[in-house]
């Protein structure tokens, strides 16, 4: 058989995706670039790379066991887009360690050993059933990477889903960079920079003063929306920050309607109460597959669970942050609970307070409106952001 019609080598591994989103990594990628292509993504879908990294969208919001094959080619591989849903193409450069990294928001990263060098990539994916949420944890789609020697041929244009009955997601403008700003001079280590929204400046955290937050990605997500927030939190005192993170996780599960479930309700009072997480709390895996067997609705409070636009059509700062399309809230909340027993308590208030943002989505100002009264924090509340009142059951 010719050499050229199979691959070097070829890897199996299984990835846990969350988000809708996975980004490769050959060794040289920033964590501090993922915001920045991932709206360069929604940009132009479904993939975005700066030759470090290549960030891929997911149809499916999840799938815990996303089996992943990696195939190493000696060049450009026989095309077959005719046997995939989803294809997308990019340029990685693998470093000196000959690893490629996956990685999902919240979720282990999967190593594959890979040669060191520069690669075109091809990502391919099948086995969808919904843009969005896909019904369950596990819903059966696949995916292929194929790397050969980068030849510099122009990539091939991408490939979406056309899904019956919904088409292709429109693609989303890349939000308006803010000018750059210098660090704050009451912190002059600090001024985490990002691709942000409006008029919002950089936060001024000192990661002199606060080295674990170097690689908490969702600081970025403040900076385009409440910065005021950002500083705040950051400024608390450690029993602060814990009850914030608290306060968030509450109020996620609140809005996504699990708050009242049997099952749940012991696992909030732990929190509250600083107590050690109960079964199946104590382990992420069990929780998600016990949520999986409840089949929840997908809508939770708000409304359909697939987002809307404010009224006029056009999203607040926040919500083209925060607001993920469609999404299921129950899922979107669990990891909320998690990042709030975090041992580091500023770590615990951002990503707890992030994970509450992405469960309110499109009605994430109210929650920010929320947090500025709970905890006394100045800044403008954003106009006609009513709390929302908390679903009956």
């Amino acid at each position: 058989m010719d050499e050229r019609t199979k691959p070097v080598s070829e890897t199996h591994v299984t990835l846990a995706m969350d988000y809708g989103q996975f980004c490769l990594d050959g060794g040289l990628g920033d964590p501090e670039d993922e915001l920045e292509l991932l709206h360069g993504a929604q940009s132009a879908q479904p993939s975005a790379g700066n030759g470090a990294m290549l960030l891929v969208l997911c149809p499916h919001q999840n799938n815990f066991q996303m089996p992943v094959t990696v195939q190493v080619w000696q060049s450009r591989p026989p095309g077959d887009r005719d046997q995939w849903q989803q294809v997308s193409e990019g340029n990685l450069e693998i470093d000196g360690h000959g690893v490629l990294f996956f990685s999902s928001p919240t979720m282990e990263p999967v190593e594959v050993t890979v040669p060191a060098g520069r690669y075109t990539v091809e990502v391919s994916g099948r086995g969808f059933v919904n843009y969005g949420w896909p019904g369950s944890t596990t819903p059966g789609d696949v995916w292929r990477i194929r790397l050969w020697p980068f030849d510099g041929v122009t990539k091939l244009p991408p490939q979406m889903w056309d899904m019956p009955g919904y088409g292709v997601p429109e693609n989303i403008p890349v939000p308006e960079s803010a000018p750059a700003c210098e660090p704050s001079a009451s912190s002059p280590a600090a001024a985490a920079t990002t691709a942000v929204t409006g008029n919002a400046k950089p936060t001024g955290v000192d990661f002199q003063a606060h080295p674990e937050l170097q690689g908490v990605l969702c600081l970025r997500d403040f900076d385009g929306c409440a910065p005021d927030i950002a500083d705040a939190i950051a400024a608390m005192d450690p029993q602060s920050q814990r009850r914030l993170a608290r306060w968030a996780a509450i109020r996620a599960f609140e809005f996504a309607g699990l708050a009242d479930c049997d099952w749940v309700a012991p696992a909030l009072d732990a929190l509250r109460n600083s107590d050690p997480l109960p079964v199946p709390f104590d382990d992420r895996t069990c929780a998600s597959r016990r949520l999986t067997e409840e089949n929840l609705s997908p809508e939770g409070h708000g409304g359909p669970y697939r987002s809307s636009a404010a009224h006029g059509g056009e999203k607040s700062p926040a919500a083209k942050i925060f607001d993920h399309g469609p999404i299921h809230r129950p899922y979107f909340a669990m990891p909320a609970l998690f990042s709030a027993v975090d041992p580091r308590p500023v770590v615990a208030a951002f990503q707890a307070l992030s994970h509450a943002c992405a469960t309110y989505a499109e009605h994430v100002d109210s929650l920010l409106a929320a947090v500025r009264t709970e905890f006394g924090l100045s800044g403008q509340t954003p106009e006609n952001s009513p709390v929302p009142t908390l679903p009956s059951r």
